[in-house]
This record gives C-alpha cells, sequence and structure tokens, in this order.
C-alpha cells in the first residue's frame, strides 16, 4: 500500500494485490470496518476527512482497479517523496484497444517516452499498464496506468510531456483520459 498526498493536499491510497479474490475481500473489509458507520475503524476515518466532505462508499471508492497487467516497466522501489500519475482512460472502441495494445505496450513505445523524460531532465521510473474493470457492462474497455517520477513537478511536467509526445495516439485511442497525481507520504509493503 502506497498512501499519497496529492497538490491540493487531498489523501489517497494505491493498493497491490496479487489476485482478484484478495482484492475483493479487502475492499469488502474496509466498506464493512472503515467506511460505514459504526465500523471499527470508521472513527479514524470520518475524523480524518476535510469539514464538509464526505466519506466514499464501497462502490465510490475507487478511482479505478486494474487486473490483468498489460506492461510493467517500473524499476527501483517505492520512495518517499516519488510522485505518481494514477490514469484511468477509455478506449473509443475494442479496435481502439487492440490497436493500442500492439503499439502502447511495446518496447519502442516505452522507450520513446523514458527518451523524451530524460531529454527533458525528468526523473521517470516505469510505468505500470493494467486492463481496468469496465465502468458498467457492455461499457467501452479501459485501462488504468501508474508512471512514477522523483517528484511532484517531474510528474506534472512528464504528464505534459506524454501528452505532448503522444498527442496522435491518445486522440485516436481514448474517448477520456483521468488523471490523479500524489506524492508518496508512506509505503507499506507486506
Amino acid at each position: 500500500m502506497v498512501s499519497h498526498e496529492s497538490e491540493d493536499g487531498r489523501v489517497f491510497n494505491s493498493t497491490f494485490f496479487e489476485d482478484d479474490s484478495a482484492a475483493t475481500a479487502f475492499l469488502a473489509w474496509y466498506n464493512d470496518h472503515a467506511l460505514t458507520g459504526g465500523g471499527q475503524f470508521h472513527s479514524c476515518l470520518a475524523g480524518a476527512i476535510a469539514e464538509g466532505e464526505e466519506l466514499p462508499t464501497g462502490e465510490t471508492l475507487l478511482f479505478g482497479r486494474g487486473s490483468g497487467v498489460l506492461d510493467d516497466t517500473r524499476f527501483g522501489e517505492y520512495q518517499l517523496g516519488m510522485s505518481v500519475r494514477y490514469s484511468v482512460a477509455t478506449f473509443r472502441s475494442a479496435a481502439m484497444e487492440e490497436e493500442a495494445r500492439a503499439v502502447g505496450t511495446s518496447a519502442a513505445f516505452e522507450r520513446r517516452i523514458a527518451e523524451a523524460m530524460t531529454g527533458s531532465g525528468i526523473s521517470y521510473f516505469g510505468r505500470l499498464v493494467m486492463k481496468a474493470a469496465p465502468a458498467e457492462p457492455g461499457a467501452p474497455p479501459r485501462w488504468i496506468t501508474a508512471s512514477r517520477y522523483g517528484s511532484l513537478q517531474e510528474a506534472t511536467a512528464g504528464t505534459a510531456l506524454v501528452r505532448r509526445l503522444c498527442e496522435d495516439e491518445m486522440a485516436r485511442w481514448f474517448t477520456s483520459y483521468d488523471t490523479i497525481i500524489g506524492t508518496a507520504s508512506r509505503v507499506l509493503d507486506q
């Protein structure tokens, strides 16, 4: 589990599980024991949210949920102060996802990104690309990615660089591309 703080001071977590059943079991436990009033850990969370805000529910908790690794070029360990850009991309069609899988998970595509980052002086530590659960049955395919950077400033600059560098592909493949960037404030490895 990696705890992050976004630029606006909001806190969020990213958790990686070995399999889908472990993730599902954890999310059910978390909903029952932390997100639901009367749960054993609910008061810890309720006291940590900003005034006027509400806790998410088990249904609204997730920004994205990936399963099935398509590409993983990450290297090195997660470090405090490292920033990660999490993105959820919705494809125009299954054909566009198929094209993106052939191009966007290739070694040449990753090399293009890494070389652009190096050329711009951005500390970049690779990315994880996963197939995401559909928003609803029959919805277009989605991917979730986690791209690692040395700092918040580098994550912001790297995000802008990727948008410029991959502008044509992104416009062709995706109907939407949502991101959240956070700086690692706590890293727990079990």
